[in-house]
């Protein structure tokens, strides 16, 4: 499965996905038409059966034409040695020269997201049930480390809230340093590392990446990666 949110910038099967299968995928990235591309890797790290890689996707689409250069990130969920889940995120209306088109969408993901951002690490229940839309789906996959039940989607924001009322039980000073971010149309993208102390007092601190998507001035998805092999500190 192949899935680009964030190409809803574009027509066609990539913006509207996800695309299911190894040679649909293939005929869809030959239809790009892309000569050359690579990814310059600022970070990474690998957590049960994902990996993230996040930098510069850069590309053209003829060995004379200049390189374009896109804020990107992929993650890749592997199994029996395989890549079963591949899920792109880029800002690709700058480097595409989109422009105006998709403003005012990008300035009202950024101020939505942003509220909801701080009411997500202040542990801010009412707040974020006036952000949240009512089928909202959040989802950290790389959760999924942690065993059974760990890293499901949930949908809807009840569902959602009543999670993380659990989990804020026995989580305190959560946070996120926010050291990259970027806002295109739908999606508010903060990379960085997050802190947390849990009811014990272990101390994490870990690479995460939170991409918030909004429609309509409510937030409809939220992902979480975060690499949990890092321990406590001390």
């Amino acid at each position: 499965m192949f899935f680009d949110p964030t190409a809803d910038v574009f027509q066609g099967p990539a913006g509207e996905g996800p695309v299911h299968g190894a040679a649909a995928i293939v005929e869809m990235q030959k239809g790009w038409g892309i000569a050359e591309s690579a990814l310059d890797v600022d970070a990474s790290f690998a957590v049960g059966r994902y990996a993230l890689y996040r930098g510069t996707y850069r590309l053209r689409y003829a060995p004379s034409d200049p390189w374009t250069s896109i804020p990107f990130m992929t993650v890749l969920r592997v199994d029996e040695g395989r890549i079963a889940e591949r899920t792109d995120f880029g800002d690709y209306i700058e480097a595409f020269g989109l422009g105006d088109r998709f403003d005012d969408a990008t300035a009202n993901t950024r101020r939505v997201a942003g509220e909801y951002l701080d009411a997500y690490l202040a542990g801010d229940l009412d707040a974020q049930r006036r952000l949240l839309a009512p089928d909202v789906l959040v989802q950290d996959p790389t959760a999924q480390v942690y065993g059974p039940g760990s890293g499901q989607l949930l949908d809807g924001a009840d569902r959602v809230l009543a999670q993380r009322a659990r989990t804020f039980q026995n989580v305190r000073d959560f946070d996120l340093r926010v050291t990259t971010s970027w806002v295109a149309n739908h999606h508010a993208v903060f990379m960085g590392e997050t802190s947390y102390t849990l009811a014990g007092g272990a101390r994490y601190v870990q690479p995460a990446v939170f991409v918030i998507e909004v429609h309509d001035g409510k937030v409809t998805r939220h992902w979480d990666f975060v690499d949990y092999s890092v321990g406590p500190e001390g």
